[in-house]
């Protein structure tokens, strides 16, 4: 049987066309794959689960050094403050946070280890915040949200991570029942106003495993802005409270509060 000139050119325009629908058809499957993964810092595996962008967990970085640098936070202007993973962590200059992010596991572990040595001698609580069981001599560590936690075991470390915001209250509750007993200043490290007094009952805050007793709630954004130096002034407090020459309205200030 012989083809017509006119129904083989009929094939080769099919064939021509087959073979760029299928083309076309394989770069829109290709297109539909997972996309390229961004250049993001690696998530740190004691990381909030469901942080929102933005937002902060646990507590400020109460700390009184840049991470990178070892410089006093404030020496060369107002800190650079980074979220990871709500985990906040301040600079001295905004030269440092590149360099942290290098190697974002590496740094934050060495992080963690300066935050344990910071917060083990006060820590609160004999028991696991999780399980309420005794803790054994060498209790499981992590660092959440710039808070030292200890478990009894690694295996309650899901456990916590499940509800972290409630535990992470209990642990508060601790510390204001180990420190608020023999809490060492008689003012409010903010205002300087006599707690207790005018403005009522005071407000406790609690930072870094410290306890901050607070003449009201218009001074916790002053702990906010500034924890490391409220942190070490009630540190200096605690150690030098039984002292007969000790006095906690040494440096008043003037303090507005809002209406």
């Amino acid at each position: 049987m012989t083809t017509s000139p006119n129904f083989s050119r009929f094939l080769t325009v099919v064939a021509a066309l087959s073979m760029s629908v299928g083309t076309a058809f394989a770069q829109h499957e290709h297109h539909g794959d997972a996309p390229a993964k961004s250049e993001q810092p690696a998530r740190h595996k004691d990381a909030a689960p469901a942080a929102k962008q933005g937002e902060r967990v646990g507590d400020p970085y109460a700390l009184e050094t840049c991470p990178i640098s070892g410089k006093k936070l404030g020496a060369m202007g107002d800190p650079v403050v980074k979220l990871y993973d709500g985990r906040e962590v301040r600079f001295c200059c905004p030269g440092c946070p590149p360099k942290f992010e290098k190697d974002l596991a590496t740094s934050l572990a060495k992080l963690d280890e300066k935050i344990i040595k910071d917060q083990s001698p006060l820590y609160p609580l004999m028991t696991s915040v999780v399980t309420g069981k005794d803790l054994p001599e060498k209790p499981y560590e992590l660092v959440y949200g710039n808070r030292l936690i200890r478990l009894g075991a690694e295996s309650e470390k899901a456990d916590f991570l499940k509800d972290a915001k409630k535990y992470l209250a209990e642990l508060d509750k601790a510390v204001v029942a180990a420190q608020g007993k023999d809490y060492p200043l008689k003012t409010c490290p903010v205002s300087k106003d006599e707690l207790g007094g005018d403005m009522g009952k005071p407000v406790d805050v609690v930072v870094a495993g410290r306890l901050i007793r607070l003449c009201c709630k218009d001074c916790k954004k002053d702990i906010e802005k500034e924890p490391a130096k409220f942190v070490a002034m009630v540190d200096a407090a605690r150690k030098h409270h039984d002292k007969p020459d000790h006095d906690e309205n040494d440096e008043h200030h003037d303090h507005k509060h809002g209406g």
